[in-house]
């Protein structure tokens, strides 16, 4: 069962048994946390007891009265307009995966640097589901993933749907960031917050949920701060950390000889990276920061192979208290135009030229102590 080995925030868990047994779930619950937060596997527990009517009952994603609906990649050629049309590949993930997040998503659409939608032909598929009887007779459950990526033409099309559902008609809404929906929809929907996971417990579902060696579960759990997907999609691509480290000691090589001709061919060649994977590149990017710093009070690299230790060894002079506030500051805010679909060309080449700054300087004023 999709649920047996899933003991994730056991609060957030006592608070949907309570509002079920209780007889107060609200006919439109938003769950919202960060990516990997297990937001998203609440809300197919509250999901399952709603349509189960024995607690001990396998439960299916093809049950007849739960429906999906999500961001996908729109495209009439391609007959991609509505979730049902990327239904089977969805499931598919959940399953795999169990713990999902968006990059995974884009990749299996086929296209990374293209942001994923929920349009107005969706909004209508949504109206025409919901009108229906329920199939068994009971409860209707929309588990809508990621509300945000809602254009303003189809949540209005919603608004009054989610506001006055038909009886025994649930939505489910998960959340990454609740701060970007609309709040004309996040005014109808009563709220609760998923914290992310600790280490303990990632390191814990990854030894109950896949074939993995506790070494690597308990090297992903710490690498994935607070992140279950990316540590997921840590067992499931191995070579991953160490994909990103070639272009990472590239540009810091680049950034602090100042060779602003080969940091432009750099920033061409990042550039082709799909928009999630830059994402994870920048996360990466933190991470190395971060264990540069932690290196200067001896503390072991828990997270790290060999190649990555024996190249932070010799950079980690280089990040320090005086560069590593402004350093994550300007990492983050790319991070943060990325998602917004900044130029990438332009963007990269801004953050590599304020990164010679701010190597340099530091380097200058470790030489003067």
């Amino acid at each position: 069962m999709f649920f047996k080995n899933f003991s994730i925030n056991n609060y957030v868990k006592n608070q949907l048994d309570d509002l079920y047994h209780s007889n107060r779930v609200p006919h439109a619950l938003l769950l919202n946390g960060q990516e990997g937060s297990g937001h998203f596997q609440f809300g197919l527990y509250l999901a399952k007891l709603l349509l189960c009517k024995n607690t001990n009952q396998s439960f299916s994603f093809q049950h007849p009265d739960l429906h999906f609906s999500f961001p996908i990649h729109l495209s009439k050629t391609n007959h991609s307009e509505k979730s049902d049309d990327q239904r089977q590949i969805f499931i598919e993930m959940l399953i795999k995966y169990k713990c999902i997040g968006k990059s995974t998503w884009y990749s299996l659409m086929g296209n990374e640097n293209k942001q994923g939608v929920i349009g107005v032909k969706e909004s209508q598929e949504v109206l025409k589901k919901l009108s229906l009887k329920s199939y068994e007779g009971g409860a209707k459950v929309l588990i809508m993933w990621l509300p945000e990526m809602m254009n303003v033409q189809s949540a209005n099309k919603l608004l009054k749907l989610i506001e006055e559902p038909p009886a025994k008609t649930f939505f489910i809404l998960i959340s990454d960031n609740k701060e970007k929906l609309l709040p004309t929809i996040s005014s109808r929907l009563q709220h609760i917050d998923v914290s992310p996971p600790s280490e303990k417990e990632i390191f814990s579902f990854l030894l109950n949920n896949f074939e993995i060696d506790e070494s690597s579960a308990k090297k992903y759990s710490a690498y994935a701060n607070g992140n279950l997907h990316r540590a997921i999609n840590f067992h499931f691509n191995s070579s991953h950390n160490s994909d990103y480290l070639p272009f990472f000691i590239k540009w810091m090589r680049l950034c602090y000889s100042r060779n602003i001709a080969d940091t432009i061919d750099w920033v061409n060649e990042i550039s082709k990276m799909g928009r999630e994977q830059l994402k994870e590149f920048l996360l990466y990017n933190l991470e190395m920061f971060r264990n540069c710093v932690i290196g200067h009070y001896k503390v072991n690299f828990k997270t790290l192979n060999d190649e990555e230790m024996a190249f932070l060894e010799k950079f980690k002079p280089y990040i320090n208290h005086n560069n590593i506030v402004p350093l994550n500051d300007l990492i983050n805010e790319a991070y943060f135009h990325v998602e917004r679909n900044a130029n990438t060309k332009i963007l990269m080449l801004d953050v590599s030229i304020k990164i010679f700054k701010l190597l340099k300087n530091s380097v200058y004023q470790i030489k003067k102590v």
